[in-house]
């Protein structure tokens, strides 16, 4: 008695891609989460920290990457250097403004509520963390029960 198999690699590629695809919409769906709540929670004082937010997704064979990141290049005086604001106000230690403390902060994917102020990004991030799991498990298993 024998049994014989036989798998087409075409359809094999077929799913791959739409996992590969699917698995990209996923994490780029946490990135903009977390664009949205990081700039909620981000201190505002002329409103430009919460809008100079970069994101970029990047799909490879093995993996997809998500970075988001903050800049703001300034001057302080005439003879200082220029500086990355962004990084001052997510690592400082300061006491919120007028601007900050009218600002209601952001509320994540999980539902959890990050007040504005410092680690606006990392804050965000570690706490999310779980729920961003949770949303790109749950997009291919969809994918999974759909058969692709």
């Amino acid at each position: 008695m024998g049994v014989k198999v036989t798998i087409n690699d075409k359809v094999l590629a077929k799913v791959q891609g739409k996992l590969e695809q699917r698995l990209k919409r996923a994490v780029d769906d946490c990135a903009d989460d977390l664009v949205r709540v990081s700039s909620e929670t981000a201190p505002h004082d002329k409103g430009i920290l919460e809008k100079s937010f970069a994101k970029e997704v990047q799909a490879g064979p093995d993996n997809v990457t998500a970075t988001v990141s903050y800049t703001i290049r300034e001057r302080r005086g005439k003879k200082s250097t220029n500086f990355n604001y962004a990084i001052i106000m997510h690592e400082g230690e300061y006491k919120l403004g007028p601007g900050s403390e009218n600002k209601p902060g952001g509320v994540g994917m999980s539902d959890k509520h990050y007040p504005v102020g410092s680690k606006f990004l990392t804050r965000p991030l570690e706490g999310e963390k779980e729920a961003y799991r949770k949303h790109i498990e749950a997009e291919l298993q969809d994918l999974i029960k759909k058969g692709g």
